[in-house]
């Protein structure tokens, strides 16, 4: 039976970066210059890859219409809260792009709009399929933080984990022709920034950070659930140093 990889998650967390590494090195797979959801393209026939974070809505239907077709495989994106909540996308350049409850929409045509769902959404919606029993040979969860800093060691996981074989390395993706699109959402094309990490950390985002976590503290659990802190005394310290 046919394939489809389906990539879906939280946005800003490496999924326009993690595709294109998909489009420079996956063999026996199609993928698309264009984020498509894979609805759309799950009729095709042979195997099929796409990448679109809000899928991790649309999972059940997805599953529907494959049934029959083709076998699914989830792979979940991931990366800290924190920098989510702090990251810029080059349409919205007077704004963050995602927030805990709202996330820019952004048409094809059109000025974007704070009309989508934002992480905390995301974040549910992701625990509910973790949960759900869809996908008895498990999910892959991708954080960015190890795609950046290992991925030489990402791609041979992947391809052991889900039988993957490849023609290049992840790391050379900037290498590729890569539309517009993806470009934009890259926020430009480069090689592999190692030190785009904790960006929230700098000084300039700790009014950011500290109105989101006192609107949204549930925001403290999944920071902590995830692996990026042992407790809260990172807020505390970031709080004690706005306060002087």
């Amino acid at each position: 039976m046919d394939r489809h990889l389906l990539i879906a998650g939280q946005g800003r967390s490496g999924s326009t970066l993690f595709y294109n590494m998909l489009r420079h090195t996956l063999m026996d797979f199609q993928l698309f210059d264009l984020e498509v959801p894979a609805a759309k393209v799950i009729h095709l026939d042979g195997n099929t890859c796409t990448k679109r974070p809000y899928d991790i809505f649309n999972v059940p239907a997805i599953l529907k219409a494959a049934q029959g077709r083709k076998t699914v495989d989830l792979i979940v994106t991931l990366r800290d809260p924190r920098d989510i909540l702090t990251s810029r996308h080059r349409r919205v350049p007077d704004d963050y792009f995602y927030a805990a409850d709202h996330a820019y929409f952004l048409p094809t045509n059109g000025a974007p709009t704070f009309t989508a769902p934002g992480f905390l959404q995301v974040q549910k919606a992701i625990m509910e399929i973790a949960r759900s029993g869809l996908f008895p040979q498990g999910v892959f969860y991708l954080k960015y933080e190890d795609l950046v800093q290992d991925p030489a060691g990402v791609q041979a996981m992947l391809g052991k984990q889900l039988g993957l074989t490849y023609a290049g390395r992840f790391e050379d993706f900037h290498q590729q022709d890569i539309s517009a699109s993806f470009a934009h959402a890259l926020n430009g094309v480069r090689t592999l920034d190692k030190g785009r990490q904790r960006k929230w950390a700098d000084p300039e985002h700790r009014a950011r950070i500290i109105d989101q976590f006192t609107r949204f503290p549930v925001l403290h659990d999944i920071v902590q659930g995830l692996g990026y802190e042992p407790d809260r005394t990172w807020y505390d310290a970031l709080t004690a140093e706005t306060a002087s």
